[in-house]
Order: C-alpha cells, then structure tokens, then sequence
C-alpha cells in the first residue's frame, strides 16, 4: 500500500452492520501509531500519523492545533524520539476515549453546574 494512502480504505463492511463508529476508528488510528512507537516502527508510525493528519479539516482553529501536535509527533518519529511521540499521542488517544464516554447532557441550569476547569 502506497504511504500516502489511508490504512482503512479497504475496510468491509457487512451490509447488515453499521458503518464503523467515527471515534472508533480515531482510537484505533490512535493505536497504531503508539504500538508502531513502542515497536520502534519508523515507517508504521509515519504511515499512521499521516492518516491521522490526512483526516483533518484544516480550515478549523481546532484541526490546525491538532495538525501542530501531530506534526511535532512526527518530528519526533524521525529524530526517533519514539517515547515523546507515543506519550503525546497516548494522552490523545486517552481523551478521545473519555470523551466517548461522556453521557449527553443538557445545558446547566445554574452556574454553579458548569464544570470547573
């Protein structure tokens, strides 16, 4: 597979299932790239951390954060600074889950709901 095309382009799906959860492929992207990190993996984390950039809107504030992060990861893969990278994209991958698992809630009636940051 050329390196600039995204691993989960070949993926199946059964017509009686539903299309892969969003967030769940992000964390699967998500782990790839660690485990080709902790596996000293240059091309694996490379190739990952390209699907990841590659599926970004680049005309957002947030993406382009996210962009920056992702770039300084791969800086990191080449200077094969392994650890830095996988424990960025580890503390990603980590919120993304717990973001998942938030129940929806409406908006706080008072103040004193808001979430303290």
């Amino acid at each position: 597979m050329p390196a600039s095309t995204p691993m989960f382009v070949n993926a199946v799906i059964d017509a009686d299932r539903q299309a892969p959860d969003p967030l769940a492929l992000l964390v699967r992207a998500y782990d790839r790239a660690i485990r080709a990190c902790e596996t000293f993996d240059h091309a694996g984390a490379q190739q990952t951390i390209t699907v990841l950039r590659e599926a970004l809107d680049l005309e957002s504030p947030a993406s382009r954060s996210f962009d920056s992060l992702y770039a300084w990861c791969e800086e990191c893969v080449n200077s094969r600074d392994f650890v830095s990278a996988a424990q960025c994209l580890r503390t990603l991958r980590d919120a993304w889950r717990r973001a998942g698992h938030l129940s929806p809630v409406g908006p706080p009636t008072r103040w004193s709901d808001l979430p303290v940051c």
